[in-house]
């Protein structure tokens, strides 16, 4: 029988941390730390009400799933890059959303089974979501109990370990979008409303990546001088873009429209959820019935465009040098393969006489 969890109600100074110490149902006695005094007390206040032990009828300490996210989360915040925890926070709030959707009464972290696991996984299969993805996700919930279980937390039990990843389908290749994919793309969206025209003519014209679209602020928009600043990049190197007469129109309008300082807020005057443009895409692509095609797809087919030197690609996408953008952006359009197929002569002629 385990034994009762006991609390130390002292709340002691140990450098910056202001700690407490538990003995748990398994006589460890982890530390608990935290950065102010008032959030050990409340920390303290917490412990002090969780659960009735089942066997004994005594209270005893588990952390709850917030509790343990929170914690997990402080533990990767300057470990890692800006990129990955932004990724271990999407994955972690995807799984959030479905807990809120499927068990919201579930409260506990160790309430938490393989099973539970394995229907988020299924879930997020549902949606739609690519193999691959999920298989991420799963990996960040791996990562979520491994490190509780490294700190004492919970018990050195991890029910991520017990569930298998998905095979991994085939992801759509990127490609390059024939000329009349985007007509029918386009019409599409503007009949969809809003600014979804604006966004997405924005991402095809100037080879932008979507975070660079997303986070697109009214003062990085130079209408006067026909130039966008984008200072947050991929490669690090910000760039300068002219803004093509065919899009100048279109982002002063958006921008009229536009509430705050962002180009393309949502309603609120928001930030765009992240995955808000893939969704809309995904649906108009349907609605027009053309080939299922990314956000990236964008890119791609700017870097094909016929007409354009490479070094103009390159300065304005913001390639970091030609040959990424030769070997993994540029496509020639499924239609020019064609045609250049089909009038191949293969049948051999007879000798001339």
């Amino acid at each position: 029988m385990r034994k009762r969890c006991r609390l130390n109600q002292k709340i002691y100074k140990r450098g910056t941390w202001f700690c407490f110490r538990i003995i748990d149902s398994f006589g460890r006695r982890p530390e608990i730390r935290s950065f102010t005094k008032k959030e050990a007390q409340l920390k303290l206040l917490e412990m002090n009400k969780q659960v009735i032990n089942n066997i004994t009828g005594s209270t005893s300490y588990s952390v709850t799933v917030e509790q343990g996210i929170d914690f997990w989360l402080k533990q990767k915040k300057g470990s890692i890059d800006e990129s990955s925890y932004n990724s271990y926070e999407n994955h972690i709030n995807n799984f959030k959303l479905f807990l809120s959707k499927k068990h919201p009464d579930l409260r506990f972290i160790t309430d938490l089974s393989s099973e539970h696991i394995r229907e988020f996984m299924d879930y997020r299969l549902a949606e739609g979501r690519a193999t691959k993805t999920i298989n991420l996700e799963r990996n960040s919930l791996f990562n979520l109990f491994f490190t509780l279980i490294d700190h004492n937390k919970i018990p050195d039990l991890n029910p991520v370990a017990r569930t298998k990843r998905f095979k991994v389908k085939q992801v759509q290749t990127r490609r390059s979008l024939s000329n009349e994919e985007l007509y029918k793309f386009f019409e599409g969206a503007k009949v969809a409303g809003g600014n979804w025209y604006a966004i997405y003519l924005t991402l095809y014209i100037g080879g932008f990546r979507r975070s660079e679209v997303r986070t697109m602020t009214k003062d990085t928009v130079d209408l006067k001088n026909g130039v966008i600043k984008v200072f947050e990049t991929k490669t690090d190197n910000p760039r300068c873009v002219p803004i093509h007469p065919q899009l100048k129109p279109v982002l002063e309008q958006a921008m009229d429209k536009a509430k705050g300082n962002l180009v393309f807020p949502n309603a609120k005057g928001l930030m765009l959820p992240r995955n808000s443009m893939r969704d809309k895409m995904v649906w108009i692509c349907k609605k027009v019935g053309i080939l299922q095609a990314t956000l990236h797809d964008f890119r791609h087919t700017f870097a094909s465009s016929q007409g354009l030197s490479e070094d103009t690609k390159q300065n304005i996408g913001g390639w970091s040098n030609k040959r990424v953008m030769q070997e993994t952006y540029m496509h020639p359009q499924e239609n020019h393969i064609k045609e250049e197929y089909c009038k191949f002569d293969f049948i051999p002629k007879p000798p001339e006489a």
